[in-house]
Protein backbone atom coordinates (compact mmCIF):
# COMPACT_ATOMS: atom_id res chain seq x y z
CA UNK A 1 0.00 0.00 0.00
CA UNK A 2 2.67 2.52 0.82
CA UNK A 3 4.64 1.54 -2.66
CA UNK A 4 1.66 2.22 -4.64
CA UNK A 5 0.93 5.74 -2.56
CA UNK A 6 4.47 6.69 -2.75
CA UNK A 7 4.56 5.68 -6.77
CA UNK A 8 0.70 7.82 -6.87
CA UNK A 9 3.01 10.79 -5.37
CA UNK A 10 5.92 10.39 -8.20
CA UNK A 11 3.60 10.36 -11.20
CA UNK A 12 1.35 13.21 -10.14
CA UNK A 13 5.01 15.28 -9.01
CA UNK A 14 6.13 14.65 -12.77
CA UNK A 15 3.27 15.23 -14.28
CA UNK A 16 3.06 18.62 -12.78
CA UNK A 17 6.41 19.27 -13.51
CA UNK A 18 5.54 18.57 -17.17
CA UNK A 19 2.61 20.59 -17.39
CA UNK A 20 4.99 23.38 -15.89
CA UNK A 21 7.91 23.24 -18.40
CA UNK A 22 5.45 22.70 -21.12
CA UNK A 23 3.71 25.99 -20.59
CA UNK A 24 7.57 27.74 -19.67
CA UNK A 25 10.05 29.42 -22.31
CA UNK A 26 13.84 30.69 -21.56
CA UNK A 27 15.49 33.33 -23.68
CA UNK A 28 19.33 33.59 -22.59
CA UNK A 29 22.21 36.16 -24.12
CA UNK A 30 25.33 36.76 -22.57
CA UNK A 31 26.06 40.65 -21.09
CA UNK A 32 28.50 41.83 -18.87
CA UNK A 33 27.85 43.81 -15.80
CA UNK A 34 27.71 47.57 -16.07
CA UNK A 35 25.72 48.63 -18.81
CA UNK A 36 22.56 49.88 -19.97
CA UNK A 37 19.41 47.54 -20.90
CA UNK A 38 16.27 49.23 -22.38
CA UNK A 39 12.88 47.42 -21.85
CA UNK A 40 9.61 47.13 -23.82
CA UNK A 41 6.98 45.04 -21.74
CA UNK A 42 3.61 44.24 -23.04
CA UNK A 43 1.30 43.61 -20.57
CA UNK A 44 2.06 40.97 -17.82
CA UNK A 45 3.63 40.16 -14.41
CA UNK A 46 7.19 40.95 -14.64
CA UNK A 47 9.97 40.49 -11.65
CA UNK A 48 13.13 42.28 -12.74
CA UNK A 49 15.98 40.50 -10.50
CA UNK A 50 20.03 41.56 -10.47
CA UNK A 51 22.29 38.43 -10.85
CA UNK A 52 25.99 37.87 -10.33
CA UNK A 53 25.75 36.17 -14.06
CA UNK A 54 26.57 38.00 -17.12
CA UNK A 55 23.59 36.69 -18.64
CA UNK A 56 20.57 38.19 -19.66
CA UNK A 57 17.84 35.70 -18.75
CA UNK A 58 13.49 35.76 -19.67
CA UNK A 59 12.08 32.94 -18.41
CA UNK A 60 8.34 33.56 -19.52
CA UNK A 61 4.76 31.35 -18.33
CA UNK A 62 1.58 31.63 -19.71
CA UNK A 63 -1.60 29.23 -18.69
CA UNK A 64 -0.96 27.22 -22.05
CA UNK A 65 1.03 25.82 -24.52
CA UNK A 66 -0.72 27.74 -27.52
CA UNK A 67 -0.57 30.65 -25.29
CA UNK A 68 3.01 30.60 -25.04
CA UNK A 69 3.69 30.39 -28.52
CA UNK A 70 2.06 33.07 -29.13
CA UNK A 71 4.40 35.23 -27.31
CA UNK A 72 7.61 36.86 -28.46
CA UNK A 73 10.83 37.99 -26.41
CA UNK A 74 13.57 39.39 -27.96
CA UNK A 75 16.94 40.08 -26.41
CA UNK A 76 19.49 42.22 -28.86
CA UNK A 77 23.05 43.03 -27.29
CA UNK A 78 25.47 45.81 -28.64
CA UNK A 79 28.92 46.00 -26.44
CA UNK A 80 27.43 47.87 -23.75
CA UNK A 81 23.61 47.82 -24.47
CA UNK A 82 21.19 45.54 -24.62
CA UNK A 83 17.41 45.96 -25.75
CA UNK A 84 14.97 43.60 -24.72
CA UNK A 85 11.06 43.34 -26.16
CA UNK A 86 8.75 41.46 -24.70
CA UNK A 87 5.52 41.19 -26.73
CA UNK A 88 1.92 39.80 -27.98
CA UNK A 89 1.39 38.26 -24.19
CA UNK A 90 -1.59 37.41 -22.87
CA UNK A 91 -4.55 39.12 -21.37
CA UNK A 92 -4.43 37.10 -18.41
CA UNK A 93 -1.85 34.19 -16.46
CA UNK A 94 1.45 35.75 -17.77
CA UNK A 95 4.42 35.85 -15.68
CA UNK A 96 8.46 36.69 -16.50
CA UNK A 97 11.23 36.78 -14.63
CA UNK A 98 13.86 38.96 -16.36
CA UNK A 99 17.18 38.30 -14.68
CA UNK A 100 20.13 40.85 -15.78
CA UNK A 101 24.01 41.50 -14.24
CA UNK A 102 23.20 43.24 -10.90
CA UNK A 103 25.51 45.90 -11.88
CA UNK A 104 22.88 47.54 -14.60
CA UNK A 105 21.45 50.62 -15.50
CA UNK A 106 17.29 50.06 -16.69
CA UNK A 107 15.05 52.05 -18.61
CA UNK A 108 11.53 50.18 -18.61
CA UNK A 109 8.54 50.82 -20.14
CA UNK A 110 5.03 48.27 -19.52
CA UNK A 111 2.18 49.37 -20.55
CA UNK A 112 0.21 47.23 -17.89
CA UNK A 113 0.08 44.83 -15.14
CA UNK A 114 2.62 44.63 -12.09
CA UNK A 115 6.36 44.74 -11.86
CA UNK A 116 8.83 44.06 -9.18
CA UNK A 117 12.56 45.34 -9.50
CA UNK A 118 15.19 44.14 -7.09
CA UNK A 119 18.42 43.73 -6.46
CA UNK A 120 19.84 45.73 -9.18
CA UNK A 121 22.40 48.69 -8.50
CA UNK A 122 22.72 51.29 -10.80
CA UNK A 123 20.50 54.11 -12.60
CA UNK A 124 16.55 53.41 -13.19
CA UNK A 125 14.19 54.75 -15.40
CA UNK A 126 11.00 53.17 -15.23
CA UNK A 127 7.29 54.13 -16.12
CA UNK A 128 4.05 52.01 -16.21
CA UNK A 129 0.50 52.85 -17.40
CA UNK A 130 -0.99 50.66 -15.01
CA UNK A 131 -1.09 48.06 -12.00
CA UNK A 132 1.25 48.16 -8.98
CA UNK A 133 5.08 48.69 -9.37
CA UNK A 134 8.21 48.46 -6.59
CA UNK A 135 10.84 49.05 -6.50
CA UNK A 136 13.38 47.08 -4.04
CA UNK A 137 16.64 49.16 -3.34
CA UNK A 138 19.85 48.23 -1.11
CA UNK A 139 21.24 51.12 -0.59
CA UNK A 140 18.96 54.43 -1.05
CA UNK A 141 21.72 56.62 -0.11
CA UNK A 142 23.63 56.10 -3.41
CA UNK A 143 20.60 57.82 -5.12
CA UNK A 144 21.13 61.77 -6.17
CA UNK A 145 18.07 62.33 -8.03
CA UNK A 146 15.01 60.97 -7.37
CA UNK A 147 11.70 61.70 -8.18
CA UNK A 148 8.55 59.88 -8.70
CA UNK A 149 4.81 60.06 -9.61
CA UNK A 150 1.25 58.34 -9.96
CA UNK A 151 -1.23 60.25 -11.67
CA UNK A 152 -4.13 58.10 -9.47
CA UNK A 153 -2.76 55.72 -6.49
CA UNK A 154 -0.52 55.99 -3.60
CA UNK A 155 3.01 56.19 -3.53
CA UNK A 156 4.81 54.64 -0.63
CA UNK A 157 8.73 55.59 -0.76
CA UNK A 158 9.70 54.21 2.22
CA UNK A 159 13.18 53.82 1.25
CA UNK A 160 13.69 58.10 1.15
CA UNK A 161 10.86 58.62 3.83
CA UNK A 162 8.00 59.51 1.53
CA UNK A 163 4.17 58.51 1.43
CA UNK A 164 1.51 60.14 -0.43
CA UNK A 165 -1.72 58.94 -1.04
CA UNK A 166 -4.89 60.22 -3.80
CA UNK A 167 -4.34 61.91 -7.38
CA UNK A 168 -1.41 63.42 -8.70
CA UNK A 169 0.94 62.30 -6.33
CA UNK A 170 4.35 63.00 -7.19
CA UNK A 171 8.12 64.00 -5.46
CA UNK A 172 11.69 64.87 -6.49
CA UNK A 173 14.50 64.73 -4.35
CA UNK A 174 18.37 65.47 -4.20
CA UNK A 175 20.42 62.79 -2.69
CA UNK A 176 24.35 62.31 -2.31
CA UNK A 177 24.58 59.50 -4.31
CA UNK A 178 25.74 59.05 -7.97
CA UNK A 179 22.59 57.30 -9.23
CA UNK A 180 19.52 58.51 -10.84
CA UNK A 181 15.71 57.28 -9.71
CA UNK A 182 12.78 57.95 -12.00
CA UNK A 183 9.41 56.23 -11.58
CA UNK A 184 6.28 56.72 -12.87
CA UNK A 185 2.72 54.95 -12.87
CA UNK A 186 -0.13 56.10 -14.42
CA UNK A 187 -2.71 54.08 -12.63
CA UNK A 188 -1.94 51.78 -8.96
CA UNK A 189 0.55 52.03 -6.16
CA UNK A 190 3.63 52.64 -6.82
CA UNK A 191 6.35 50.96 -4.03
CA UNK A 192 9.87 52.19 -3.28
CA UNK A 193 11.44 50.48 -0.34
CA UNK A 194 15.08 49.20 1.11
CA UNK A 195 15.90 45.99 0.27
CA UNK A 196 16.52 43.44 3.45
Amino acid sequence: MKRLVLLTLLLTASTVAAQRSQNEAVVEQKFSPGGSIRMRLSAGDYTISGSDSSAIVVTYRAGTRERLKKIKVQIKTNGSGAEIAVTDTPHNNFHATIEVPRHSDLWVRLTAGDMKIESIEGNKDVEAHAGDLEIQIAHPEEYGYRDASVLAGDIDASAFNISKEGLFRSFQQKGPGKYRLHAHLGAGDLTIRESL
